[in-house]
């Protein structure tokens, strides 16, 4: 872990390039789905103190409470009631409006902050809704860096979220985290 909160630092303290293609200022973080915890300290404990003691600007989304945040109790509701008569179709509509969210607040936070660094964490509480692929897709002009931890894996160069095969056409930069 400690190669790869060396090369966190590293990029984060990168000036923030605005002619930069913005795709490669997307970083997925991926590590090991079972090493969530070790993933979460060594960034609240190490990585972002590092970082605010070296007067590098960064900002953190935390995912845990997202849905709840985003979705009023009629909405919820409806979604409820749908459930019953399709689910699959429920879901699908679930995860579109989930990912539009994301990707507003993710603009919304680039706006205030333009050139910051931004870390998306626990990610793993929008699975299977989101596909990070998808989000990123839609953010491609984005102001500022984007930090995604990615709780999976890289098998035979297809990127696996939570070890599920993740189709999104991921065009970040990947750091794999070692544990």
């Amino acid at each position: 872990m400690d190669e790869a909160l060396k090369t966190i630092t590293a990029t984060a303290s990168q000036p923030f390039d605005r002619a930069a293609v913005m795709t490669d200022n997307s970083i997925l973080l991926i590590y090991p789905p079972e090493r969530e915890l070790d993933f979460r300290e060594m960034l609240f404990d190490r990585c972002l103190p590092g970082l605010k003691s070296a007067g590098i600007s960064f900002e953190v989304l935390d995912l845990t409470h997202f849905l709840f945040d985003c979705f009023d109790e009629q909405e919820l509701e409806d979604l409820q009631d749908d459930e019953f008569r399709n689910y699959r179709l429920m879901k699908q509509g679930l995860s579109k409006r989930a990912e539009s969210a994301l990707c507003k607040t993710l603009q919304d936070l680039s706006q205030k902050a333009p050139g910051t660094n931004l870390f998306l964490v626990c990610t793993v509480c929008l699975f299977p809704l989101v596909r990070y692929g998808e989000v990123l897709r839609n953010l491609r002009e984005l102001k500022c860096r984007i930090f995604i931890a990615f709780p999976g894996e890289e098998r035979g160069g297809k990127l696996h979220f939570m070890n599920e095969p993740d189709a999104g056409n991921y065009l970040a930069v990947r750091i794999t985290i070692k544990t």
